[in-house]
């Protein structure tokens, strides 16, 4: 089953069974995608992160990285999005990129076409404070200053606080068939765990209702 946050609200966004929003962005590793290219060719799991600054997230990708091989065997892309910039994200992963596509959605914008949840204000302000703690635990805290601070340190410098402390966008991974249209959505707070790569597997091999 489709697994929603709030089971009697309707996705904002497109639900299973119908097409998923095509979109055109330019990953880290320097090319653009189209989610189109891949219809006919590969199904897709779409994972909508909290992005490159989160401990967490970058816990996530690491899982997801472990997990690549499973996926590439069974003819599935996976394509991160992240609330992030592009070039912040450069800067961070070096020539330490992701084998996976990444690409990057600062305005939010694929985001709220998929329909994905967002938390307000204070919300926000608690869910960073939780962050930074667990970046302490995984002696990761002066790595996660670093990767907020230039993912700040942007023209748009207003905006990207906004993103950082005033809103918390959740976690979603969109399972796309073969012919382009939603298998499974699975939604989840934004710190919540993801689940495993079988599982993500499996979102694919039977459709929600």
């Amino acid at each position: 089953m489709t697994k929603q946050l709030n089971p009697t609200t309707k996705p904002a966004g497109p639900i299973v069974g119908e097409t998923a929003p095509n979109f055109n962005l330019k990953t880290i590793q320097g090319k653009s995608i189209q989610l189109s290219d891949y219809v006919g060719e590969k199904q897709v799991l779409l994972w909508f992160s909290r992005g490159f600054t989160c401990p967490y997230c970058r816990g996530y990708m690491d899982m997801v990285i472990g997990g690549y091989d499973k996926f590439k065997r069974e003819n599935i892309e996976v394509v991160q999005i992240s609330p992030n910039l592009l070039q912040s994200a450069t800067k961070f992963f070096g020539d330490h990129v992701p084998p996976y596509p990444m690409v990057f959605d600062p305005d939010k914008r694929l985001f709220a076409n998929y329909g994905i949840g967002r938390k307000g204000p204070l919300a926000a302000t608690g869910l960073m404070a939780k962050s930074m703690t667990e970046a302490g635990k995984r002696r990761e805290f002066g790595k996660t200053v670093h990767a907020t601070a230039i993912d700040m340190v942007d023209t748009r410098f207003l905006q990207r606080l906004h993103h950082h402390a005033l809103t918390a966008t959740n976690q979603a991974i969109v399972a796309v068939g073969i012919d382009g249209r939603i298998k499974h959505r699975h939604e989840v707070a934004p710190l919540e765990e993801l689940p495993a790569a079988p599982t993500m597997i499996k979102f694919l091999q039977t459709q929600s209702v």
